[in-house]
């Protein structure tokens, strides 16, 4: 059975069978403290091997009267024990304002990786804390597992204010006792830039949530460019009085 590749144990095992019992002789890069081979199956746990590809293992076994086996090749493998990190944030939305009764009010928000990663979300869906105002929202996982980019959806709700969207701190993703990992199975490392930083969510995107719009205007039924007509604006409860300096009628 050939080492599983991607692998992040450095000490795998590997699985060969024999017809004969034996003195298993290893060569290449590779060693272990198992040197009795039996007939049939026998499994093999190899010695510590640094990160890196091999391909120049090998598996002899030699019997009692000093007959050798054929030399077996060991499969190519790859160890791999280096965690997954995040280049940077951004988002696939379009830049502008998003208000909470708008059609869209989704902001969709991009992570990319170094390296390709799954996603397993059976047990929790992973999400980013986002700085949203008075109550801090989450954009939750959707898509992107074996890619290197990752979105997360954030739906604009009622009272969120920002006037460029970010997350909340550096530890702000989560796997949300969801996983992120490489094909070697090394846990990802969540941890983001500096918010308003180089490769934040911030300084790539200008997405504005919430805060003043203008809802409606007031204008003059028939002004002339003399009447100075808005020169001053009074407002008392839900009375309106608004200045024309000049008007004549």
């Amino acid at each position: 059975t050939a080492v599983t590749t991607p692998t992040n144990v450095t000490t795998p095992s590997y699985v060969f069978s024999s017809t004969k019992a034996g003195t298993i002789t290893y060569g290449g890069s590779c060693s272990s403290s198992t040197t009795a081979a039996t007939t049939n199956n026998n499994t093999v746990t190899l010695n510590a091997l640094d990160e890196g590809d091999y391909s120049n293992c090998t598996v002899k076994v030699t019997d009692n009267a000093t007959n050798e086996s054929n030399t077996l090749t060991v499969s190519s493998f790859t160890i791999d024990i280096t965690a997954p990190t995040v280049s940077s944030v951004s988002s696939s939305s379009a830049d502008g304002n998003y208000f909470f009764d708008q059609d869209n009010n989704t902001i969709t928000i991009s992570v990319t990786f170094n390296e390709s990663v799954y996603v397993d979300n059976s047990s929790g869906n992973p999400r980013i804390q986002l700085e949203t105002g008075s109550t801090d929202q989450y954009a939750t996982y959707v898509a992107g597992s074996s890619s290197q980019v990752l979105s997360f959806n954030y739906t604009v709700q009622s009272g969120d204010s920002s006037l460029d969207l970010d997350y909340k701190a550096t530890n702000s993703l989560s796997a949300n006792n969801g996983t992120i990992r490489d094909s070697a199975g090394n846990n990802a490392t969540l941890t983001l830039a500096s918010p308003g930083a180089s490769n934040s969510l911030a300084a790539n995107k200008v997405l504005v949530v919430g805060g003043w719009r203008q809802q409606s205007y007031i204008k003059s039924a028939n002004s002339e460019a003399s009447d100075h007509f808005g020169i001053s604006v009074s407002l008392d409860n839900d009375t309106l009085v608004v200045g024309a300096r000049h008007e004549k009628s």
